[in-house]
C-alpha cells in the first residue's frame, strides 16, 4: 500500500512538473510572439495608412489636375492602393485589429495642402508628394520583408514591392517630363 501511495505521489508531481513546464513555455512563446508581431502590426497600421492617403490624393489628381498623365497616375493610385488596402485591411481585421479609413494628422494636412492647390502648382506638389510616398512605403514594406515574423504578411508585402516601384519609377518619369518641358 506504501508503494501504492509513493508510486501515486511520485505520478502527481511528475505530472504537476510537467504541466508547470508547458504552462511556462506556452506562455514564454506567446510574450514572443506578441513582441514578434509588433513589426507586423505595425507595418500593417502604416501600410494601410499609407494606401488610405493614395487612394485620396489619387482621387484629388483625378479630379484637379489638367495633366492627363497625373490623371491617369493619380486612376492608378485608387486603383492599385485599393486592392492593396483590401488584402491588409482583410489581415488586420483577422489578427483583430482595428481599421481606420481615415487619414493621420500629417497625412491630412499634406492632403490639404495638395487640394488648395491648382494647376501646374498642384501637378508639382503631387509629384513631390507621391515620390517622398513610395520611397517610404517601398522602405516600409521591405522592412516588412526582411524583419516581419508573420509569413501572410511578409508574402503580402513581397507581393505589393513591384506594384510600388512601379509607381515609382512613373512618377519619376513624369517628374522629368514636366521639369524638361519648364526648361
Amino acid at each position: 500500500m506504501k508503494k501504492f501511495i509513493l508510486s501515486a505521489a511520485l505520478v502527481v508531481a511528475t505530472t504537476t512538473a510537467f504541466a508547470q513546464k508547458t504552462e511556462a513555455a506556452k506562455t514564454q512563446t506567446q510574450q514572443t510572439a506578441q513582441k514578434g508581431t509588433e513589426q507586423d502590426r505595425l507595418f500593417l497600421m502604416k501600410a494601410l495608412e499609407g494606401g488610405n492617403a493614395e487612394i485620396k490624393k489619387g482621387a484629388l489628381a483625378r479630379s484637379k489636375s489638367k495633366n492627363t498623365e497625373i490623371v491617369k497616375y493619380g486612376d492608378m493610385m485608387e486603383n492599385d492602393h485599393h486592392s492593396v488596402n483590401g488584402k491588409l485591411k482583410q489581415a488586420a481585421q483577422q489578427r483583430g485589429y482595428k481599421v481606420s479609413d481615415h487619414l493621420t494628422a500629417e497625412a491630412q494636412k499634406m492632403y490639404t495642402t495638395l487640394d488648395q492647390m491648382e494647376g501646374e502648382a498642384f501637378d508639382r506638389e503631387f509629384v513631390n508628394q507621391m515620390i517622398a510616398d513610395h520611397r517610404h512605403a517601398i522602405e516600409l514594406f521591405k522592412q516588412q520583408v526582411a524583419n516581419g515574423t508573420d509569413q501572410e504578411l511578409k508574402n503580402l508585402a513581397a507581393n505589393a514591392l513591384p506594384t510600388l516601384e512601379t509607381h515609382l519609377k512613373e512618377i519619376e518619369r513624369l517628374q522629368t517630363t514636366m521639369n524638361s518641358r519648364k526648361n
